[in-house]
């Protein structure tokens, strides 16, 4: 009798627990987030604002969008003025080389959606990347991810460092508006610029990762890219916290896997859209392929990142990156039992 009340008592305890654990409230639940640009390998994330996906989760998020690139929004999480960022998931093996944990919780893209593209009037004269040899080449801004996958095809194409003259001239529109004005003469770029410089025909493309195809044939292999990290201390500090962001980008990411693309063109927020809803269709049947299915991030495929800025960069190549301290699918993974 003892033994049965005993284990009563003990299943209502765990029971209680268990409830206790579920219901705990986010350490911080007033958030900022920052963002390189809006470019559409970012957009879940206001999208999941828009739609209230983190607000079932009980928090408030504020994003900051950094319009000059990806090392600028990163460079803001260093500094502290914002809680985590969305960028490229090789920044988290740039800063372990500098002595700085950063750890991606939520992987937004399976492949990079990044092109690399000539003027069409130098489209007859440059075709590999070794024709990119005393031209211009447009990046969003230095350290940035477009800058070293930038001067790994570079590289790669059998060039130095000092053959192509490569440039800042940010994110999104004034990339585009560059190359118009044949201030240079190639540029890096993701959509919806995109779809754009393919309409007006602006530009032809040197390679094209928004495909699984395209991403092996610039890179060697599918490229991890946006994700969500944070400073490890943060996770460490407020793990309720990150589960609810989890939670809510996985809920976002979700839905947009699940509607159509109409419908999904009609709820993207307009900064990562153009006025014209057919183009914007046109760009999602294009890019769809990006949005993770699971938000889970394949070791394996983490080494594709390792080995381009391995190549590009002698520190990091020396610096015996640990690639398990980069990322943690442990949020991700209990966001899908939760949410099943």
């Amino acid at each position: 009798m003892r033994a049965l009340t005993r284990l009563i008592v003990g299943v209502a305890v765990t029971g209680l627990w268990l409830c206790s654990a579920n219901a705990s409230e986010p350490e911080k639940a007033k958030l900022k987030i920052a963002v390189g640009s809006q470019i559409l390998n970012y957009m879940p994330l206001e999208l999941g604002v828009k739609l209230g996906t983190f607000r079932e989760e009980g928090l408030d998020v504020t994003v900051e969008n950094f319009q000059a690139g990806g090392s600028k929004a990163l460079q803001a999480l260093i500094g502290g003025s914002v809680d985590g960022t969305v960028g490229f998931y090789d920044h988290t093996i740039q800063m372990q080389a500098q002595g700085k944990e950063i750890s991606c919780v939520f992987l937004l893209n399976d492949i990079p959606g990044v092109l690399l593209g000539v003027r069409s009037d130098l489209a007859d004269k440059v075709k590999t990347g070794a024709d990119l040899k005393g031209l211009k080449l447009g990046i969003t801004a230095p350290g940035s991810s477009t800058d070293t996958m930038a001067r790994y095809y570079i590289k790669k194409a059998g060039l130095g460092p000092r053959d192509v003259n490569v440039i800042a001239v940010g994110s999104g529109a004034p990339g585009m508006v560059a190359l118009e004005a044949r201030n240079i003469d190639a540029l890096v770029y993701f959509d919806p610029i995109a779809t754009l410089l393919s309409r007006k025909n602006i530009a032809k493309s040197l390679f094209d990762a928004r495909t699984v195809e395209g991403s092996k044939s610039a890179f060697g292999g599918i490229y991890p890219t946006a994700c969500l990290y944070l400073q490890q201390s943060f996770i460490d500090k407020n793990p309720e916290t990150v589960q609810r962001l989890v939670n809510a980008l996985l809920k976002t990411h979700r839905w947009i896997n699940s509607v159509a693309t109409e419908q999904l063109v009609d709820a993207i927020p307009a900064g990562y859209k153009t006025d014209n809803r057919e183009v914007n269709i046109e760009i999602l049947k294009a890019s769809k392929a990006l949005f993770s299915q699971t938000g889970l991030v394949d070791a394996e495929a983490a080494k594709i990142p390792l080995a381009v800025l391995s190549d590009f960069d002698p520190k990091i190549a020396a610096a015996n990156i640990d690639l398990s301290k980069t990322f943690t699918n442990r949020f991700t993974e209990r966001a899908a039992q939760q949410l099943k």
